[in-house]
């Protein structure tokens, strides 16, 4: 028998902690929230994503919407294709590089590493290209979430700090980074040209990394 429980808490928690995005992102609110619920009410991970896991199953849909703002602004993806898509080879070799050194250096094991190399990836392809070069598909779905939450938090601020102001580069950033996560603090502050290229980063970073990463790793 199908148990909303999971789906309601989520759907409510969620529409409550936008009204306090200002203060404290929506996504973290929310999860600290549920995380207390379930603790407090002794409620079990497997009653509670019995229904909430429509929303994982939603997640691809998504970040396939996501391509609806590409199609609204391919004159200024065009522009700059030279700059966006080599930033993009750059950002996701030096990604899996430094996640390959960093790993070793701290004498991890290699599925581990493996499983933290598609961190910056979206989860449906991060889980795939894990399963791919023999990482951990649940360990990796929590890098890509922790990711993408420390994206979404703290990424505008960064770029702010450093002096970063162009929307495209800040978009690049953002979506090269902490993929869907990152592009969703962006739509939040309504920036669309942030949003177009953020978009555009994450799917290609995605692509990028599953061709990539095999071939790197043979080659470290």
């Amino acid at each position: 028998m199908f148990n909303p429980f999971g789906l309601l808490v989520t759907t409510i928690t969620y529409f409550c902690a936008l009204r306090f995005k200002k203060h404290i992102p929506a996504i973290i609110l929310a999860g600290i929230t549920i995380i207390c619920v379930l603790f407090i009410f002794k409620i079990d991970y497997a009653t509670y994503n019995s229904s909430a896991s429509v929303f994982t199953v939603l997640l691809g849909p998504a970040t396939i919407a996501l391509g609806y703002p590409l199609s609204q602004n391919l004159k200024t993806l065009t522009k700059n294709k030279r700059a966006i898509y080599f930033g993009l080879l750059f950002a996701t070799v030096i990604a899996i590089i430094l996640t390959y050194i960093t790993g070793k250096l701290l004498h991890t094991e290699i599925n581990v590493i493996c499983s933290l190399i598609p961190k910056s990836v979206t989860t449906p392809i991060a889980v795939e290209i894990s399963k791919t070069i023999g990482g951990i598909p649940e360990l990796t779905a929590c890098v890509v979430v922790l990711t993408g939450i420390w994206g979404a938090v703290t990424g505008h601020k960064i770029l702010k700090f450093i002096g970063i102001k162009s929307d495209i580069s800040i978009g690049l950033s953002i979506g090269a980074a902490s993929h869907v996560m990152g592009t969703s603090s962006c739509i939040e502050k309504q920036k669309e040209q942030q949003t177009t290229i953020s978009t555009l980063a994450l799917i290609i970073v995605g692509i990028l990394t599953t061709i990539l990463a095999p071939i790197l790793l043979k080659l470290l």
